[in-house]
């Protein structure tokens, strides 16, 4: 039985390295590649940390406070405030007051104020307020006045009647300016902005008050 064993193995032999031999020899040797490599690291493992909120103290601390009684002791008493009435100083003289003021600024700024008064102060009385000021600036029609005048006086009509009665006048003047193009004209009165306010007032009242504590105005 072995005897046959030996031929087959050397028939077999010679048919595997036959088969070997006629292989192609002629086909490169290469390496086929599928994927690039990407190298990739491992998410790493974080750690979270939860805060547990402490436990709340319901508690209630009994704070003992020592605090000394003091005892005041005063030598004096508080005096109550009563209010008077201021009088009347009639003894004093009225002197009547008169000023004027004037100046003049940059941008060609006059300024004049004056007052007058006439009168004794006791019977009759007479006052005068003025005052003026304007400005021109550098451009076209940048130009504005003010001026004011007012008089006031009063009149003892009776021992215990009084008039009084005051005419006043304000007047204020400008221009419209900075109209573009600057070439454009336009006529004076059509430019010009002119107010003008008048007032007038006469009241009467008393001076002392009446029999039955009445005041009148």
């Amino acid at each position: 039985m072995f005897k046959n064993i030996a031929p087959l193995l050397f028939v077999g032999l010679f048919i595997g390295s036959t088969v070997m031999a006629q292989k192609d020899s002629s086909k490169l040797k290469a390496v086929d590649i599928t994927s690039s490599f990407k190298p990739v690291l491992r998410d790493a493992a974080k750690i979270n940390f939860n805060a547990t909120p402490p436990v709340a103290d319901t508690s209630k601390p009994r704070l003992q406070y020592d605090i000394p009684n003091p005892n005041l002791l005063f030598a004096y008493q508080p005096g109550s405030l009563k209010p008077l009435a201021l009088s009347i100083d009639t003894v004093g003289i009225f002197d009547n007051s008169n000023y004027i003021k004037a100046g003049f600024g940059s941008l060609r700024t006059p300024y004049v104020q004056a007052g007058f008064s006439f009168g004794d102060g006791n019977t009759a009385g007479i006052n005068i307020f003025a005052k003026h000021v304007a400005s021109e600036g550098k451009r076209d029609f940048q130009d504005f006045s003010n001026t004011q005048v007012k008089l006031s006086g009063f009149y003892k009509a009776a021992q215990n009647m009084e008039w009084d009665a005051s005419l006043a006048m304000n007047q204020d003047k400008t221009y419209k300016y900075g109209y573009l193009p600057e070439t454009m004209s336009f006529p004076t009165d059509s430019i010009r902005q002119r107010f003008q306010t008048i007032s007038a007032r006469v009241g009467t009242h008393n001076i002392h008050t009446t029999e039955f504590g009445l005041n009148y105005s």
